[in-house]
């Protein structure tokens, strides 16, 4: 048997990124309807769902139906500031390429959910919103691809 070390343990990927849900259908929907995700497993009954992006690019995002009274969104300022904490200083932030920033942000906007202006910074347009939940999320463009 050979002997390992603390240097021989590699992080290599993503498993996946864990959100609490105050309604597992709503988020799902939110996720699937709006963000154009796709559920790879779902258990309604025991509460939990992962829901990942088409051709399986990054992580998937496994929602887990939380009890309402745990379930706390953050304080949230638009437009300023790229880290919004609550009051324990917790922060929930995810970025996501998109191909047509001007479209997906008219169907978040329009999926009723707080989101922010359009915003363009050098090659990258982006906007930020609020899920069901108020996990935090930044919807990114670069315009040179």
């Amino acid at each position: 048997m050979t002997e390992r070390n603390e240097r021989d343990a590699d992080v290599f990927g993503f498993c996946c990124l864990r959100f609490p849900v105050s309604d597992l259908k709503a988020s799902v929907d939110f996720y699937c309807d709006v963000l154009a995700f796709e559920v790879t497993s779902a258990d309604f009954a025991f509460g939990e769902a992962h829901v990942s992006l088409k051709g399986g690019n990054g992580p998937s995002i496994f929602l887990m139906q939380t009890a309402p009274e745990h379930v706390r969104p953050l304080k949230f300022v638009f437009p300023r500031s790229f880290f919004i904490t609550n009051s324990d200083g917790e922060v929930t932030v995810i970025e996501l390429w998109t191909n047509d920033v001007r479209a997906l942000h008219e169907r978040v906007t329009k999926s009723g959910v707080q989101s922010g202006e359009i915003s363009t910074k050098d090659e990258f347009s982006y906007f930020t919103f609020l899920d069901p939940d108020g996990h935090y999320i930044r919807a990114v463009e670069e315009r040179t691809r």
